[in-house]
């Protein structure tokens, strides 16, 4: 299965990126070379819809800590939505709740940009 991102812009200047697809060995080139394409230093907010993802390996999990990185470089951010049980496990087991916020809705973490 491929993995397909789309990238939106809403109002207040927050990209949402929605993944959707497995991230896995075979998706992983894929998905970090899309996810370079989309980051730029123009935006600084990103929230990052893993809705419609079922599976994220341990490398697909260093490409968005890579990411991440880069929009901090920026004096950006990334917050995570939707994300599955085992996404979660996976966060957690690599300790990344503690470096990534994580909200159940996209407009949790829309409100959670106004008030930074």
């Amino acid at each position: 299965m491929d993995i397909n991102l789309t990238a939106k812009t809403i109002a207040n200047g927050i990209c949402i990126i929605s993944l959707r697809g497995d991230i896995g060995a075979e998706t992983v080139g894929d998905f970090k070379t899309k996810i370079d394409g989309i980051i730029n230093s123009s935006i600084k907010k990103y929230i990052m819809d893993f809705q419609e993802v079922s599976y994220l390996n341990s490398i697909g999990v260093g490409v968005v800590a890579a990411a991440l990185k880069k929009v901090k470089k920026f004096q950006g951010n990334i917050k995570l939505i939707n994300v599955s049980p085992a996404v979660q496990e996976l966060f957690e087991m690599t300790r990344l709740t503690k470096v990534f916020e994580i909200y159940d809705t996209e407009e949790d973490a829309v409100k959670s940009y106004d008030t930074n």
